[in-house]
């Protein structure tokens, strides 16, 4: 037994030992795959040369959030993230690596970004986060990112974008923004200029809404095009229950309403029969004060936890702005107690039995 147990120790200590002696690949996470990063400045017909430089590939690892910087070799100029579950990216997330030229988040479940998540990356001349969850970006959010050269955004939830957050991208040149959400009013006039004043070319990205400008593409817009005057449009707005309900008497029933946030002046209101509904303790009807979620939605829930014939009607959750109102509506039957049924009917056949 003694001579296993001095046997196993060996054997760790060697593993310990070949770790520490691996050289630069050994920094690198055993899941991550590590390569060399072919010279790109060799003449035409000459042979690639090798460098130090690295090519770090973590895809497909069920990544929740970013490895840290220390976790890749000093000389990483190309990292790839993508294909997993990161949710956020915090400030100073990659830090140290100062030579990095290409970062690869795509296909992610982000919805966060602090300021300073990109910090200290000098170098990035690519940065891909397209096909995440972000509703909205921070404006200082790209600071420092002075040789940034192309910038995909593409298949987030954000409807707009605030002005000023491409500012410091100076040596930006292709730009891609698509979202199902897109909404191209008055507040995306400042965007259309600088496109066309800073020549940065905007690939595959068109209005999703209004539906008067749906499958514009961004660089074909006339400003006198971008208006916040039309009839409010939302790019997203449930309700649920979405169907009519019949429910019985002394049942709960929650309702949930979600909407795009499109201007700061939004509020969700819950009416029945064309009347506000108000919080009402005694009557048990609560309502959760409209939140902003992610910067893109707002929501609001109304629970009736104790429904009594009286709440038979419409019930509608109204969207309202100083640019116009959108509801959803839905029909509510209470069934009393004292209700009355008919015996009920069985029917067996080889189809199977119906009620």
């Amino acid at each position: 037994k003694e001579s296993r147990e001095m046997s196993v120790c060996g054997l760790w200590l060697l593993v310990l030992a070949l770790e520490l002696l691996g050289g630069s690949d050994s920094a690198v996470s055993s899941d991550c795959k590590s390569y060399d990063e072919r010279s790109r400045n060799a003449g035409k017909g000459s042979p690639s040369v090798a460098t130090e430089d690295r090519k770090v590939v973590c895809s497909n690892m069920e990544l929740h959030q970013v490895l840290p910087p220390e976790s890749f070799p000093n000389r990483t100029v190309t990292l790839i993230l993508s294909n997993n579950k990161i949710q956020e990216l915090l400030n100073g997330s990659f830090i140290g690596l100062s030579t990095l030229e290409r970062l690869d988040i795509k296909n992610n479940i982000i919805t966060r970004i602090e300021p300073g998540a990109f910090l200290g990356l000098t170098a990035l001349k690519r940065l891909d986060l397209s096909n995440n969850r972000i509703g909205c970006l921070n404006v200082d959010i790209f600071k420092g990112l002075t040789n940034l050269v192309k910038l995909n955004l593409s298949g987030n939830m954000f409807s707009s974008l605030s002005q000023g957050i491409f500012d410091s991208l100076v040596s930006l040149k292709t730009l891609e923004f698509q979202s199902p959400y897109l909404l191209c009013d008055c507040n995306l006039q400042w965007l259309v200029r600088w496109i066309t004043e800073k020549g940065v070319g905007v690939k595959d990205t068109r209005c999703a809404y209004p539906r008067l400008l749906q499958g514009t593409l961004i660089t074909s817009l006339m400003l006198e095009k971008l208006t916040c005057d039309a009839p409010l449009e939302l790019p997203s707005f449930q309700m649920t229950p979405s169907q009519h309900q019949i429910v019985f008497q002394g049942d709960s029933l929650p309702f949930q309403c979600m909407a795009s946030f499109v201007d700061e002046d939004m509020q969700v209101l819950w009416y029945q029969d064309g009347k506000m509904v108000e919080p009402d303790a005694t009557q048990g009807i609560y309502i959760e004060k409209s939140m902003v979620q992610n910067c893109s939605l707002i929501a609001s829930a109304l629970t009736i936890s104790n429904i009594q014939p009286g709440f038979t009607g419409d019930w509608e959750c109204r969207v309202r702005t100083s640019r116009g109102n959108n509801t959803r509506t839905v029909h509510i039957v209470v069934l009393e107690s004292s209700a009355k049924y008919c015996a009920p009917e069985r029917v067996s056949n080889n189809k199977g039995e119906y009620r």
